[in-house]
């Protein structure tokens, strides 16, 4: 009689606890979605940085032409093109085509980011040269947050400056913000979050002949911050707003040997990094110091250039690729 009694009691608890697990697992699937676009961010950023310091020894190709017409200087080993017989102001471009694979628990990821990049440059006979790029982006990643599909699309505007001081050194700076419309798949539940970036970064990079060989040493400190506002999943569900900045300082080294039309390297940076996240019950982190290594070849055939790098850091890898055309 008494289990009759208080049956009810009992039947309503066992439906509130697993209420509550249901609803603790539904809420546990809220990620930081902006951790999953930061790759994009900082593909990004180092595609950039590339790019408009390509005319130094080292850098990747890119198409690069200077509006206006007569012969086109080239200031000592691999400087920055100027003339003035022709107009200060040149464009340029290169597509970017990055794989990543991200081990880094809790939120992990693989998948591709593709760039396509066009700046517009002012460069006359002084050290300073300046341009504004933009870079036009497409993410599609498989995500451990219910083994969903995460595809997007955006843009990033950045301004930059170069200071060459001499044809083997430069200083670099630039600022840089865009938008990535996200989609979300997992599980039949769609959610289209729009993430917001940040880039800032400023650097040197000196070259030094090595027998035949060269080392180009560089050091940055870049900032990098993505914020997704809150959004409505298709289920119902409300996701709140998330953030992730990632403050990178970065020394090290690429050694470089030419051979012909090939040039293997084998470059070492230390990475120090400040990183921080809100929103979400998934936290992601990254490692507060860790090596980065990269091995890779550029190779051209008259004038085109192009370059593979394969990057390794401690749990994490990317595999990008360049073409271009030089200049």
């Amino acid at each position: 009689m008494l289990l009759v009694k208080y049956f009810p009691w009992v039947c309503a608890l066992v439906l509130a606890t697993q209420s509550q697990g249901l609803f603790a697992q539904s809420h546990a699937q809220k990620n930081n979605f902006s951790a999953l676009t930061q790759v994009v961010s900082s593909t990004t950023a180092s595609a950039l940085s590339a790019s408009y310091l390509s005319s130094m020894v080292g850098g990747m190709g890119v198409f690069r032409w200077r509006i206006g017409e007569g012969n086109v200087q080239d200031h000592g080993l691999g400087g920055l093109t100027a003339s003035a017989e022709e107009s200060p102001w040149s464009v340029w471009g290169t597509p970017v085509r990055s794989s990543f694979d991200n081990n880094i628990a809790p939120i992990t990821s693989r998948g591709y980011v593709s760039l396509a990049i066009a700046g517009l440059e002012y460069r006359d006979d002084g050290p300073w040269m300046g341009g504004l790029s933009l870079s036009v982006d497409s993410l599609s990643a498989q995500t451990t947050y219910n083994a969903g599909q995460l595809t997007g699309h955006g843009y990033t505007l950045a301004p930059y400056l170069v200071y060459q001081a001499s044809p083997t050194r430069a200083f670099d700076f630039s600022y840089g913000r865009g938008v990535s419309n996200l989609s979300h798949q997992s599980t039949g539940v769609i959610s289209q979050p729009r993430d917001q970036r940040m880039l800032a970064s400023m650097g040197v990079t000196d070259i030094h002949e090595v027998g035949k060989s060269l080392l180009m040493l560089k050091a940055s400190y870049s900032v990098i911050s993505d914020k997704v506002a809150s959004f409505t999943s298709s289920d119902g569900t409300v996701n709140d707003a998330t953030s992730t900045r990632l403050n990178q300082t970065k020394l090290g080294g690429q050694w470089m040997y030419p051979i012909g039309n090939f040039s293997p390297f084998l470059a070492y940076y230390k990475l120090l990094n400040d990183f921080s996240a809100t929103g979400g019950l998934l936290q992601p982190r990254e490692y507060s110091a860790t090596g980065q290594y990269q091995l890779g070849l550029n190779a051209s055939a008259g004038d085109i250039f192009g370059a593979l790098v394969a990057q390794y850091e401690k749990d994490r890898r990317q595999l990008r690729a360049y073409v271009g055309i030089r200049y």
